[in-house]
C-alpha cells in the first residue's frame, strides 16, 4: 500500500503555498507508505502539476525506485502493484528496451512509453497511478480493473486534485464545497449496506467522486478538460466462449488459479496470509 495525491491548477499555486502542502501531506501520508515520501512540481505559464507520493517498498527496495519516478519525459507516481512485470519486462526488453531497476515501477512508466494509453491492457495488477507526460502536456490517470486501489478527485474546470484518500483532496484545496457532506450517500449505506458503496462513482463528499474501475482519465493541460476512457468492459469477459467439458474447466480454472498465485506471491519482503472462510482462501 502507498499513497498518491496531485494537485493540477491553472490558478495561482505559490512555491510556499506548495512546501507548506508537502509538510502538511507528508504527516497525514505516512500510514500508507512508511519508507520513503517524495513530491514533484512542473510550473508553467498556463499550469502548474504537482504531486505527492509516498512508499510502502514491496518490490526492487533500493532507492532507485523511488517515486514519483522519472523517465525521460514521464514523471509517474503509483500506488499498487503489477503481479506480471516481469513478462511484460521481457516483452519491452525483446523491442530493445533498456531499465535501470528492478521494479514494477519502472515497467509501468516504460510500458506508457512504448504501448501509449493502452498500457493497462496489458497490466495484471492492482493500481491507482498518475503520469505527467511533458511533450504532450497532459496528465494521464488510472485505476485498476476492479477498483482494488483507491483513487478520488475532484474537479472544478480550474483544478484537478486527486488522492488515494479523500483527505489528501481537502488537504490541498481550501474550497469550502469539497466538505460539503453528501447525505444521499450516507443514507444508501445505512439502509443498503457496504455493497451500495460502488454503485456509482460518488463519494461521502457531494462533489468529490471515485475514479470508475477500469477507467483512465486524461486532463488536456492547455484546455484544461477531462475526458475518460473505460479501457475495461465486464461483459465481455463474461460472454468469453468457454468450453462444454466440465473436466477442461476444472483444468483451466486449477491452471489459472496457480499463474495468479504465482504472480502476486513475487515480493522482495516477507509475505503474510490473511485466510477468510471464503472460496478464494479456501482454494
Amino acid at each position: 500500500m502507498c499513497g498518491i495525491a496531485g494537485y493540477i491548477t491553472i490558478e495561482k499555486y505559490s512555491n510556499s503555498l506548495f512546501e507548506k502542502n508537502a509538510i502538511e501531506l507528508k504527516k497525514i501520508m505516512k500510514n500508507r507508505g512508511p519508507d520513503q515520501q517524495g513530491f514533484f512540481r512542473k510550473s508553467r505559464k498556463n499550469y502548474s502539476v504537482n504531486f505527492f507520493f509516498s512508499r510502502l517498498s514491496i518490490i526492487d527496495l533500493d532507492e532507485r525506485s523511488n517515486q514519483p519516478f522519472y523517465s525521460d519525459n514521464h514523471v509517474l507516481v503509483f500506488n499498487g502493484e503489477i503481479y506480471n512485470y516481469l513478462e511484460i519486462r521481457k516483452i519491452l526488453e525483446s523491442k530493445g528496451i533498456k531499465f535501470k531497476t528492478h521494479s514494477d515501477t519502472e515497467v509501468l512508466i516504460k510500458s506508457y512509453q512504448f504501448w501509449g494509453k493502452n498500457c493497462t491492457k496489458y497490466f495484471d495488477g492492482m493500481w491507482s497511478f498518475a503520469i505527467f507526460d511533458y511533450l504532450k502536456e497532459e496528465v494521464f490517470i488510472s485505476r485498476d480493473n476492479f477498483g482494488e486501489k483507491p483513487l478520488y478527485y475532484f474537479f472544478d474546470q480550474k483544478n484537478l486534485v486527486f488522492g488515494s484518500e479523500i483527505k489528501f483532496i481537502q488537504n490541498l484545496i481550501p474550497h469550502k464545497d469539497i466538505k460539503e457532506i453528501n447525505y444521499g450517500k450516507i443514507n444508501d449505506y445505512l439502509t443498503k449496506g457496504y455493497k451500495s458503496l460502488n454503485k456509482n462513482n460518488s463519494s461521502f463528499y457531494k462533489n468529490i467522486n471515485q475514479l470508475e474501475s477500469g477507467t483512465n482519465l486524461t486532463i488536456n493541460l492547455n484546455k484544461f478538460k477531462i475526458s475518460k476512457e473505460k479501457y475495461l468492459i465486464k461483459s465481455d469477459l463474461i460472454n468469453q466462449k468457454i468450453s462444454n467439458d466440465k473436466n477442461d474447466n476444472i483444468y483451466e480454472i486449477k491452471k489459472l488459479l496457480i499463474q495468479s498465485m504465482k504472480y502476486r506471491l513475487r515480493s522482495d519482503v516477507p509475505i503474510s496470509f490473511c485466510l477468510s472462510g471464503g472460496i478464494d482462501s479456501s482454494s
